[in-house]
Protein backbone atom coordinates (compact mmCIF):
# COMPACT_ATOMS: atom_id res chain seq x y z
CA UNK A 1 0.00 0.00 0.00
CA UNK A 2 1.23 3.49 -0.82
CA UNK A 3 -0.02 5.83 1.91
CA UNK A 4 1.26 9.12 0.51
CA UNK A 5 3.66 10.66 -1.97
CA UNK A 6 6.03 13.57 -1.40
CA UNK A 7 7.63 14.99 -4.49
CA UNK A 8 7.55 17.58 -7.23
CA UNK A 9 4.31 18.30 -9.08
CA UNK A 10 5.34 18.03 -12.74
CA UNK A 11 2.00 17.74 -14.59
CA UNK A 12 -1.64 18.44 -13.88
CA UNK A 13 -4.62 18.03 -16.14
CA UNK A 14 -7.91 17.21 -14.45
CA UNK A 15 -8.31 14.53 -13.13
CA UNK A 16 -4.70 13.41 -13.67
CA UNK A 17 -1.51 14.72 -12.13
CA UNK A 18 2.05 13.47 -12.09
CA UNK A 19 4.24 13.64 -9.01
CA UNK A 20 7.95 12.95 -9.45
CA UNK A 21 9.44 11.17 -6.45
CA UNK A 22 13.21 10.47 -6.63
CA UNK A 23 13.18 10.22 -10.40
CA UNK A 24 9.95 8.22 -10.75
CA UNK A 25 6.79 9.88 -12.05
CA UNK A 26 3.58 8.66 -10.43
CA UNK A 27 0.28 9.10 -12.31
CA UNK A 28 -2.37 10.02 -9.76
CA UNK A 29 -6.08 10.68 -10.22
CA UNK A 30 -7.53 13.34 -7.94
CA UNK A 31 -10.86 15.04 -7.30
CA UNK A 32 -11.55 18.63 -8.30
CA UNK A 33 -11.45 19.56 -4.61
CA UNK A 34 -7.88 18.27 -4.40
CA UNK A 35 -6.99 20.02 -7.66
CA UNK A 36 -8.04 23.38 -6.24
CA UNK A 37 -5.54 22.89 -3.39
CA UNK A 38 -2.60 22.03 -5.66
CA UNK A 39 0.41 24.34 -5.82
CA UNK A 40 1.98 25.54 -9.08
CA UNK A 41 3.89 23.13 -11.31
CA UNK A 42 7.39 22.51 -10.01
CA UNK A 43 6.42 22.92 -6.36
CA UNK A 44 6.88 20.19 -3.76
CA UNK A 45 3.69 18.45 -2.76
CA UNK A 46 2.51 15.84 -0.27
CA UNK A 47 -0.54 13.92 -1.37
CA UNK A 48 -2.32 11.19 0.58
CA UNK A 49 -3.08 8.23 -1.66
CA UNK A 50 -5.20 5.14 -2.09
CA UNK A 51 -3.73 2.36 -4.22
CA UNK A 52 -6.08 0.12 -6.22
CA UNK A 53 -4.91 -3.08 -7.88
CA UNK A 54 -7.23 -4.53 -10.50
CA UNK A 55 -6.82 -7.31 -13.00
CA UNK A 56 -6.18 -4.80 -15.77
CA UNK A 57 -4.61 -1.84 -13.94
CA UNK A 58 -2.85 -0.46 -10.89
CA UNK A 59 -4.22 2.98 -9.99
CA UNK A 60 -3.28 5.68 -7.51
CA UNK A 61 -5.88 8.12 -6.23
CA UNK A 62 -4.69 11.27 -4.48
CA UNK A 63 -6.27 13.38 -1.76
CA UNK A 64 -5.46 16.72 -0.18
CA UNK A 65 -6.59 15.65 3.29
CA UNK A 66 -7.47 12.64 5.41
CA UNK A 67 -11.23 13.29 5.46
CA UNK A 68 -11.43 13.15 1.65
CA UNK A 69 -9.40 9.93 1.49
CA UNK A 70 -11.49 8.34 4.24
CA UNK A 71 -14.72 9.26 2.47
CA UNK A 72 -13.34 7.78 -0.79
CA UNK A 73 -12.51 4.53 1.03
CA UNK A 74 -15.98 4.45 2.59
CA UNK A 75 -17.68 5.09 -0.75
CA UNK A 76 -15.88 2.35 -2.68
CA UNK A 77 -17.09 -0.22 -0.13
CA UNK A 78 -20.69 0.46 -1.15
CA UNK A 79 -22.22 -1.89 -3.72
CA UNK A 80 -22.39 -0.15 -7.10
CA UNK A 81 -19.91 2.60 -6.21
CA UNK A 82 -16.51 2.19 -7.78
CA UNK A 83 -13.46 4.41 -7.66
CA UNK A 84 -14.60 6.45 -10.67
CA UNK A 85 -17.97 7.31 -9.13
CA UNK A 86 -16.41 7.94 -5.72
CA UNK A 87 -13.99 10.42 -7.32
CA UNK A 88 -16.88 12.10 -9.16
CA UNK A 89 -18.77 12.46 -5.87
CA UNK A 90 -15.72 14.01 -4.20
CA UNK A 91 -15.34 16.35 -7.17
CA UNK A 92 -18.94 17.51 -6.74
CA UNK A 93 -18.83 18.37 -3.05
CA UNK A 94 -16.49 18.23 -0.10
CA UNK A 95 -16.70 15.62 2.65
CA UNK A 96 -18.60 17.88 5.08
CA UNK A 97 -21.27 18.79 2.52
CA UNK A 98 -21.63 15.15 1.50
CA UNK A 99 -22.08 13.98 5.10
CA UNK A 100 -24.68 16.71 5.62
CA UNK A 101 -26.62 15.47 2.55
CA UNK A 102 -26.51 11.91 3.87
CA UNK A 103 -27.66 12.86 7.39
CA UNK A 104 -30.43 15.08 5.98
CA UNK A 105 -31.47 12.38 3.44
CA UNK A 106 -31.10 15.01 0.71
CA UNK A 107 -31.67 12.90 -2.41
CA UNK A 108 -32.09 16.00 -4.60
CA UNK A 109 -28.59 17.33 -3.83
CA UNK A 110 -27.01 13.92 -4.24
CA UNK A 111 -28.61 13.36 -7.65
CA UNK A 112 -27.01 16.60 -8.89
CA UNK A 113 -23.63 14.88 -8.54
CA UNK A 114 -22.32 13.40 -11.81
CA UNK A 115 -23.14 9.70 -12.12
CA UNK A 116 -25.52 9.63 -9.14
CA UNK A 117 -29.12 8.80 -9.97
CA UNK A 118 -32.05 8.52 -7.60
CA UNK A 119 -31.45 4.83 -6.79
CA UNK A 120 -27.75 5.39 -6.11
CA UNK A 121 -28.52 8.42 -3.93
CA UNK A 122 -31.02 6.40 -1.93
CA UNK A 123 -28.53 3.53 -1.56
CA UNK A 124 -25.84 5.96 -0.37
CA UNK A 125 -28.21 7.35 2.26
CA UNK A 126 -29.28 3.90 3.48
CA UNK A 127 -25.71 2.60 3.62
CA UNK A 128 -24.05 5.67 5.15
CA UNK A 129 -26.59 7.44 7.34
CA UNK A 130 -25.80 5.52 10.54
CA UNK A 131 -22.07 5.87 9.87
CA UNK A 132 -22.28 9.66 9.52
CA UNK A 133 -24.74 10.05 12.40
CA UNK A 134 -22.38 8.11 14.68
CA UNK A 135 -19.47 10.28 13.56
CA UNK A 136 -21.49 13.49 14.11
CA UNK A 137 -22.55 12.36 17.58
CA UNK A 138 -18.97 11.42 18.49
CA UNK A 139 -17.76 14.82 17.29
CA UNK A 140 -20.38 16.60 19.41
CA UNK A 141 -19.49 14.50 22.45
CA UNK A 142 -15.79 15.38 22.02
CA UNK A 143 -16.75 19.05 21.70
CA UNK A 144 -18.86 18.92 24.88
CA UNK A 145 -16.05 17.16 26.76
CA UNK A 146 -13.70 19.98 25.76
CA UNK A 147 -16.21 22.56 27.01
CA UNK A 148 -16.53 20.72 30.34
CA UNK A 149 -12.73 20.61 30.69
CA UNK A 150 -12.53 24.36 30.09
CA UNK A 151 -15.28 25.03 32.63
CA UNK A 152 -13.54 22.86 35.24
CA UNK A 153 -10.23 24.62 34.62
CA UNK A 154 -11.94 28.00 34.94
CA UNK A 155 -13.62 26.93 38.19
CA UNK A 156 -10.28 25.71 39.61
CA UNK A 157 -8.61 29.01 38.76
CA UNK A 158 -11.53 30.95 40.25
CA UNK A 159 -11.42 28.80 43.40
CA UNK A 160 -7.68 29.40 43.79
CA UNK A 161 -8.17 33.13 43.38
CA UNK A 162 -10.95 33.15 45.98
CA UNK A 163 -8.78 31.24 48.47
CA UNK A 164 -6.00 33.75 47.96
CA UNK A 165 -8.14 36.76 48.99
Amino acid sequence: MISYLVGQLVEKSTPWLVIEVTGVGYDVQASLNTFTDLPALGAEIKLLTHFVVREDAQLLYGFADQSERQLFRTLIKINGVGAKLALAILSGMDAAAFSHCIIASDVASLTRLPGVGKKTAERLIVELKDHFLDAAIQQKVRHHIQIIKHIRAYLRITQIKLKGK
